[in-house]
């Protein structure tokens, strides 16, 4: 139970309530890169999707890493059912991978050591075991929130999936600017190759929740402290651990006034699409080498006839009711 008494001490955010899921729950796997954001959407999605399965990535710390860390959630979570597959640590392309320690720390997980996990992934093929689970199953919605690398590979391997994915959402790129350089996102700029490819496919669904959107969806100081105040058993207070460091790093680096938890609405994108809207817009990724490169060109222009969509490109977040779901997902196991 929350106390009432909270809503004095937090003026711009108060508890109102849990917001309701939809009735049937979606089918999803997420690859992901854990990674400090990436612990909450692994939570959010073991609340409110029916998790077919987790593929890692190398993206903000390497694969055995981000591994690693998806295994120990899912233990801290009740999860170990479910399986986990370690996928690609390096590029499509091939080219030197890139990290992002600088936010995330060395092993992904900032200051905060997460237990050894309880078991080995199931596999060292994710995208073997990407293919064979969307061709058993149509229908499945892909929910990516590091590089595309693992996405691609499975693209490229077997172009036949791609019609039978029912919406793929993905944390990544801008329709303005980046922050890994002025033009380019993190996950689209580890791995431009990949993501041109993905945005090439022809998907039937296509989403984009670039930094235009998740940086305006921030969980500050006190909304962290009520979290802590709220859980309501001693292993989940990690996730309040998580976005303490993660709070903290993010006002010494940027100037967001709190912890944008990019990969938390890719996930929401899919369970609760009515708290997110955009437009479908043509989307170019930029693969040539300067100062654009990674860059996911948006094409805004208001033209009567507008080139063919790529993607919806995600513009408009419900915050509270946002961060009120992410409460509701860590305070109770």
């Amino acid at each position: 139970m929350v106390n009432a008494d909270w809503s004095i001490l937090l003026p711009d955010w108060q508890y109102r309530g849990p917001v309701p899921s939809s009735n049937a729950m979606p089918r999803v796997i997420l690859d992901c890169d854990p990674g400090l954001d990436d612990a909450i959407a692994i939570a959010l999605a073991l609340r409110h999707a029916d998790l077919v399965g987790i593929s890692t990535v190398g993206g903000n710390v390497g694969l055995d890493r981000t591994t690693a860390n998806a295994l120990a959630l899912c233990d801290i979570l009740d999860a170990a059912q479910v399986p986990v597959h370690a996928g690609h640590d390096v590029p499509f392309s091939g080219s030197l991978e890139h990290r992002a320690t600088e936010y995330h720390g060395p092993n992904g997980t900032g200051s905060v050591q997460l237990p050894e996990p309880t078991r080995q992934p199931c596999s060292h093929d994710a995208v073997d075991w990407i293919v064979e689970t969307i061709r058993a199953e149509e229908g499945i919605s892909l929910i990516a929130t590091g590089p595309l690398t693992n996405v691609a590979h499975a693209f490229d391997s077997a172009p036949d999936i791609i019609n039978r994915i029912h919406h793929l959402s993905w944390m990544g790129g801008s329709s303005n600017s980046g922050n890994t350089t002025a033009a380019a996102e993190f996950n689209c700029w580890v791995d431009p190759e990949a993501a041109d490819i993905v945005f090439r496919a022809g998907l039937r669904q296509l989403t984009m929740l670039g930094l235009n959107i998740t940086h305006t969806v921030l969980l500050d100081r006190l909304w962290i402290e009520q979290l802590r105040a709220g859980i309501s058993t001693p292993e989940l207070t990690v996730f309040a651990d998580l976005l303490d460091y993660y709070e903290i790093r993010q006002r010494s680096m940027t100037t967001l006034a709190g912890a944008a938890v990019h990969d938390a609405l890719a996930v929401i994108n899919v369970t609760h699409p009515d708290l997110l809207a955009g437009v479908d817009r043509p989307v170019k990724v930029i693969l040539a080498d300067g100062a654009a490169r990674g860059m996911t060109l948006v094409d805004q222009r208001p033209k009567r006839e507008p080139d063919p969509p790529t993607a919806r490109v995600v513009d408009w977040a419900d915050g509270d009711r946002i961060r009120q779901l992410i409460y509701d997902t860590l305070v109770k196991p």
